[in-house]
C-alpha cells in the first residue's frame, strides 16, 4: 500500500493509533504552509500506517487542526 503523491499524512494519537487527514500540497507551494485550509480531517482512525506513509506529531499540525483531532 503506496500512499500515491503524498496526498495523506497520519497524525499520531496513541502508540497504535492514527488520524488519517488529507493534505494540500498547493498551499505548501504558496507559502501558507501551516494554513488551516491545507488539511482535511477526514475522522479515519486506522492502527496500521503504510512504511512508506508521513506520519506527524499532534503538536507539529496548527492549533485549529488540533483541537478537531480525537483524543
Amino acid at each position: 500500500m503506496t500512499l500515491k503523491h503524498e496526498k495523506y499524512i497520519y497524525v499520531q494519537l496513541d502508540k497504535n493509533k492514527f488520524a488519517k487527514i488529507r493534505y494540500i500540497k498547493s498551499y505548501e507551494k504558496a507559502e501558507k504552509s501551516n494554513d488551516v485550509n491545507a488539511y482535511i480531517l477526514l475522522n479515519k482512525i486506522v492502527t496500521k500506517v503504510s512504511r512508506k506513509a508521513k506520519i506527524v506529531k499532534r503538536e507539529d499540525l496548527p492549533v485549529e487542526i488540533r483541537d478537531k483531532l480525537p483524543r
